[in-house]
């Protein structure tokens, strides 16, 4: 009989319905059953997945809907139609939104950056659900490389993942760890990609996605050490069998994508389609808004052409930015990179100052049309950062604009992100300052604080993996 090997996980959250996800050994159907009780004495099945198969890796989810803003449930996930056994309680839990619109204090958890050392690794995660009873989290943001499926010593598979079995497993590995299940299954998660769930720093080579790379010195680096062929090349199907594995595990719980890639038959992304598509997505807690950004699956870089976001996604981005604009008063862009983090030396050019037409045409974006309260949430750096930054719009008023980094939660820190810092201005911004940097394993806390008048108040706060302050920032 097949068994629960991931999950649940807690997904696509709202004020009335969540996606409940896991992923099994084998054929099966997953069952939701939810109570208030922490032994489910109270459960009722509520609601079935489709069939699980190969096609999605036995990976599904059970979406519950009816659910009350703003209340606390148990549940749990089982493959048959037997209820859950009381005597096993304390069962996993979660709280749904408010309504939205409301204007209610919250906080929230992020990061990114988890690569498991040993079969030990990921205590930061016990931190963070500490933080979670502590504070009250309602939800975290996992920014990107929830894997590392190019680094054959760490992702538990001992060789560069190539088929979609490899990535599957390197996410079995890597997602494992009982702190890690515990979290995701009592804290909402919300997920996007950066380049280690495929490949690091790869890209596309032509804007029809029909040819990949990915640096030199990664190549070189792989024919010194006589990895096999396979591990060195990079074909367009190593791109689509990692973004199958990330669909299964990511993308399948999340809000839906507001420009959803076409799926061929086989499960894979078909990226021959008129229509590109992109993994980006949106949602809201309250009075807050949230855009969740895709830099990596439309990212061409060539002698002519330097894209991330793609025409489809930008488009969806800036129609956001204009709806939100009056109707939330707080807006978080999240971002896998850091886009006002520039430093020296920076050969890879592999995030968002690699691109800078893209960074400027969003900060312009945001001057030109007085669009306050946005704050950037960005991970990859290995360290932590909080940037406050000035815009100057054509009208001429002076809007302000904060960038919040963690990472990374498990990884080797970046010792060299402060002295390699290089703080840049242009067009609208007129003023930059560097409010701290943390070079260790992190985690970020966001506090959002809505007062009967004035503007919102954000903080940031920066934890390490001892449950240590490294930093405080923000309004």
């Amino acid at each position: 009989m097949s068994k629960l090997i991931l999950g649940p996980i807690v997904g696509g959250m709202t004020a009335t319905s969540a996606n409940l996800w896991g992923r099994s050994d084998g054929a099966g159907v997953l069952h939701a059953w939810l109570g208030k009780q922490p032994d489910l004495s109270d459960a009722a099945l509520t609601v079935k997945s489709l069939p699980l198969g190969p096609k999605d890796g036995y990976a599904g989810v059970a979406p519950l809907g009816n659910l009350s803003p703003n209340s606390h449930y148990h549940y749990t996930l089982t493959l048959d139609e037997r209820p859950p056994n009381p005597g096993k309680g304390p069962y996993p839990e979660f709280t749904t939104f408010p309504e939205e619109g409301q204007r209610t204090a919250f906080n929230f958890s992020f990061g990114s950056c988890f690569l498991p050392s040993d079969d030990h690794s990921g205590e930061i995660f016990k931190r963070i659900d500490e933080q979670r009873k502590k504070d009250d989290l309602r939800f975290w943001l996992l920014i990107g490389d929830q894997i590392y499926a190019d680094d054959y010593e760490h992702n538990g598979i001992d060789k560069i993942a190539v088929t979609v079995d490899d990535y599957q497993d390197a996410y079995r590995y890597a997602w494992s760890r009982p702190v890690l299940q515990k979290l995701l299954a009592n804290l909402p998660a919300f997920m996007t990609m950066d380049d280690h769930e495929v490949e690091d720093d790869w890209r596309w080579t032509d804007k029809e996605r029909t040819q990949a790379t990915i640096p030199w010195w990664n190549r070189l680096k792989r024919w010194y050490q006589k990895r096999p062929l396979e591990e060195r090349q990079f074909p367009r199907q190593r791109v689509l069998n990692a973004l199958q594995a990330y669909w299964q595990h990511q993308a399948m719980h999340g809000p839906p994508l507001i420009n959803s890639p076409a799926i061929n038959p086989a499960g894979q992304y078909d990226l021959d389609a008129p229509q590109t598509g992109a993994l980006a997505y949106r949602f809201t807690y309250g009075a807050a808004a949230f855009f969740m950004l895709d830099t990596r699956s439309q990212r061409v870089r060539n002698i002519k052409m330097r894209r991330m976001l793609g025409e489809e996604q930008w488009g969806a981005l800036e129609s956001w930015l204009l709806e939100v604009k009056e109707t939330y008063p707080v807006k978080f862009i999240v971002s896998s990179g850091a886009v006002l983090y520039r430093f020296f030396l920076d050969f890879p050019a592999d995030r968002w100052s690699g691109y800078p037409q893209e960074r400027d045409r969003l900060l312009n974006f945001l001057a030109d049309h007085g669009i306050e309260g946005v704050y950037l949430l960005a991970g990859d750096l290995h360290a932590a950062h909080a940037i406050r930054a000035e815009l100057s719009g054509s009208g001429g008023k002076i809007q302000h604009l904060w960038e919040f980094c963690s990472s990374p939660f498990v990884q080797e820190p970046n010792r060299l992100s402060g002295t390699l810092y290089n703080p840049f201005r242009f067009g609208p911004l007129k003023d930059l300052k560097l409010a701290f940097r943390a070079e260790a394993n992190n985690f970020g806390l966001v506090r959002v604080n809505f007062s009967p008048r004035g503007r919102p108040l954000v903080k940031f706060e920066v934890y390490g993996e001892d449950g240590q302050l490294l930093g405080v920032a923000g309004d």
